[in-house]
């Protein structure tokens, strides 16, 4: 789990309470550290270790929810700040009650297979059947698709179509609305098919098959989910150093279990080769 904070200007690793002190103290002023005491108490507090599995977790990097839960690493204040922005986000939408029979941030829990996995919407409105999610990024999906819609980002329509079935309440429809420091956009996002008419249509169950069960039996069994590269390696994850270090380990182990030939194996195959040769018959004679 995380420890604590890589000094963003000594680049030592420290406590948490550590790096909070130095900035209320006005010591990090000094070495101009661009963190206020209130920012980083705002990204200490956003900090907490989810002990059952969680729509995020099945929808995100498998691997990373391992390393998270089995390493111990410190991370730069820098990469909390947007979750600490999207925070702010978050309780201002709290704080205005536009919808009488508003649910916001509301956790839930489901089983499935006897897996419980939790999950928390942003906000459902369930008078008008609407889940609806806030997302701060550096900037907001543009790709449009054969409808002339602008998609939402594959992984937050996964995780939205899991909430879906995750809350007893009926929805219609689901929405991203993104936020970045120069627009905002609101993204609909298709419903997965309870009853699929085509074997290529994804479902929740089919979904959970092939992602929540590697997931529960890696986390169970205490063994590393395979590595599989996806958007957020190169510059957006954390634990991406010990995962590459993890990965190298893996690679130097599987080269040596490869099996090398036995001596005797190297003479059989000799005389095999030879076999159709009178010297050859006299050694498989002999």
């Amino acid at each position: 789990m995380v420890k604590g904070f890589i000094c963003e200007k000594t680049k030592e690793k420290m406590a948490f309470e550590d790096c909070l002190e130095c900035a209320s103290t006005r010591l990090n002023r000094k070495l101009d550290c661009p963190f206020d005491e209130a920012v980083i108490i705002g990204m200490i507090f956003n900090q907490t270790l989810k002990k059952n599995i969680s729509v995020t977790m099945i929808s995100g990097c498998h691997r990373s929810v391992f390393i998270g839960r089995h390493y111990d690493y410190y991370i730069k204040p820098r990469s909390l700040y947007w979750a600490f922005r999207g925070q702010i986000a978050h309780q201002i939408m709290e704080q205005v009650d536009l919808h009488s029979d508003a649910i916001k941030e509301e956790k839930f829990i489901k089983e499935w297979e006897g897996i419980e996995i939790s999950g928390t919407p942003d906000l459902i409105i369930p008078s008008q059947k609407v889940l609806k999610d806030y997302k701060t990024s550096k900037s907001v999906p543009s790709y449009l698709n054969k409808d002339g819609k602008v998609l939402a980002w594959e992984n937050h329509r996964t995780q939205l179509n899991l909430y879906r079935w995750l809350i007893p309440q009926e929805i219609e429809t689901l929405e991203v609305v993104y936020f970045s420091m120069e627009e905002t956009r609101i993204c609909p996002v298709d419903l997965w098919p309870d009853n699929p008419k085509r074997k290529t249509d994804m479902t929740v169950d089919r979904y959970l098959e092939e992602n929540l069960i590697p997931l529960k039996m890696a986390l169970d069994s205490e063994t590393m989910p395979p590595y599989e590269r996806n958007w957020s390696c190169q510059d957006f994850c954390d634990l991406s150093d010990i995962c590459f270090q993890e990965l190298k380990k893996e690679i130097m182990a599987a080269r040596l279990r490869v099996v090398k030939p036995k001596k005797n194996q190297k003479k059989g195959a000799k005389i095999g080769k030879d076999i159709g040769t009178k010297k050859g018959r006299a050694k498989a004679s002999a």
